[in-house]
């Protein structure tokens, strides 16, 4: 992320969401990505992607938040779908912290990648994907699903993400 960039987030009926990120990609200044995650799809034997916060866009943009909310109404309806946004006070929906949480987790296409690790004297150790860098905040692990649950909160949930146990990348 860059220094001056805020993120901003949308929450829109779930059927029209990637319709709503296609329309905000093609104004300037915005980059709009549904957050997903690879999955385990345990039926199929493959890796899947899943909408990691159902029903939420991401922006990120460098306009403050008042050029931001002039945008979004100026989409008319183009913005279709669009419940409302989430807001702190005026400023950047997401902290600093949140941000960078998000810039770890995630790479530039807004894809939380499949982690690979073992256990470990009843441990999951994370040893390659981007929950390497979260090792120590893994709580619990499904192995059927191959995910993990962080003790990182956000939207009042503790994230969660895929990760293959005793496979490599």
């Amino acid at each position: 992320m860059k220094s001056n960039e805020n993120y901003y987030v949308l929450f829109c009926q779930t059927l029209k969401a990637n319709k709503l990120c296609k329309n905000l990609n093609l104004k300037d200044n915005v980059y709009a990505f549904i957050p997903r995650m690879e999955t385990y799809l345990h039926v199929k034997d493959l890796i899947v992607l899943k909408d990691m916060f159902p029903g939420y866009i991401f922006v990120r943009s460098t306009m403050n938040q008042n050029d931001f909310n002039t945008l979004i109404y100026s989409l008319k309806e183009e913005r279709d779908g669009l419940i409302k946004e989430l807001k702190k006070k005026e400023v950047s929906a997401l902290s600093k912290d949140e941000i960078s949480l998000f810039d770890q987790l995630l790479d530039k296409n807004g894809i939380l990648k499949m982690s690979y690790g073992h256990k470990e004297q009843g441990k999951t150790i994370a040893t390659s994907g981007p929950l390497v860098y979260f090792k120590d905040s893994i709580i619990d692990t499904n192995r059927r699903d191959m995910t993990a649950t962080l003790n990182i909160a956000f939207m009042n949930r503790n994230i969660k993400a895929g990760i293959m146990i005793g496979k490599t990348d």
